[in-house]
């Protein structure tokens, strides 16, 4: 059985939902010279209920929590009921634990999480029942932060494809979050979307994450091997802190999605933020194309 099936949860409990207008205007133009284009997931190619994935808000959660475990079948085997707090601190201390210079953004393993938090409330996973783990914590996830589609984004990938541009993603993610880019192209994996798995960087797979360096890091190395330079590369995401000024201090190319006010980061708080502009700002996933002179 492979792992696409133990993340099915992910899928059984998306909801339809429509992206809520920003108050942000398009700014479009033609863009030439580029060879790769590489998307965010959260809040750029799939509407996310709660703006990103594993969201630290809390409220309203510990329903989820337990009817995750319900479906899961794992109720029974715990002497106690962890709550999505617990859930929260354990995220954070582990963060903590690992942020120094060269780990700015520390990411999770979110199954490792949820291994140690239901050992800890009575249940202790052999390997051979990893598969429950990942159940869990996908349904909560799905549970806690529905999603669904962005509009425009399938047919958007379709014509970068058919134009030959090559395709990638950087986003902070979870061992469910491949799958929601594949059903909404309805392939089984990535690749057979088009995307070059050379360029598509994770983070729960090197435990950090956006803004710190080292996805897109990992990114341009990707690009290096295909012959492109960062230049030639165009970013299309929706925090202007994790997204643009992370994919500008890596040298690329930016595309600014505010097409959805659940998801849309301005940060205008952030220092880093200040002298930020994209290359781009969409409001509409179907504007990208028209930019790239795809007819």
């Amino acid at each position: 059985m492979g792992i696409e099936s133990w993340v099915d949860g992910v899928l059984q409990h998306r909801t339809a939902m429509r992206p809520v207008q920003t108050q942000v205007h398009a700014r479009l133009r033609q863009l030439s010279g580029i060879k790769a284009v590489v998307f965010d997931i959260y809040g750029t190619l799939v509407i996310s209920g709660s703006g990103d994935v594993g969201s630290a808000d809390t409220v309203g959660r510990n329903s989820f929590m337990r009817q995750a475990l319900v479906e899961s079948g794992l109720m029974g085997k715990l002497v106690s009921v962890p709550d999505a707090d617990s859930l929260q601190q354990k995220i954070q201390q582990a963060n903590r634990e690992r942020c120094d210079s060269s780990c700015p953004k520390p990411e999770v393993d979110i199954v490792e999480v949820w291994r140690q938090l239901l050992a800890e409330n009575g249940w202790l996973a052999c390997p051979t029942e990893i598969e429950r783990v990942v159940k869990v914590a996908t349904q909560y996830e799905a549970l806690a932060n529905p999603t669904w589609p962005m509009p425009g984004a399938a047919e958007v990938l379709r014509q970068l494809e058919q134009s030959r541009f090559l395709l990638g993603i950087v986003s902070n993610a979870q061992v469910f979050t491949p799958c929601l880019v594949s059903n909404l192209l309805g392939q089984t994996h990535l690749e057979e979307g088009g995307f070059d798995l050379d360029l598509c960087v994770f983070s729960n797979r090197y435990r950090q994450a956006k803004p710190g360096p080292r996805l897109f890091e990992v990114l341009c190395r990707g690009l290096s091997s295909r012959g492109i330079l960062p230049k030639e590369a165009l970013y299309v995401g929706n925090d202007m802190l994790n997204d643009m000024w992370a994919a500008m201090e890596a040298g690329l190319r930016t595309a600014w999605f505010a097409g959805d006010q659940r998801s849309c980061r301005p940060r205008h708080d952030d220092a880093r933020c200040q002298g930020v502009t994209p290359d781009l700002v969409l409001t509409n996933l179907m504007q990208l194309p028209e930019c790239l002179l795809i007819s």
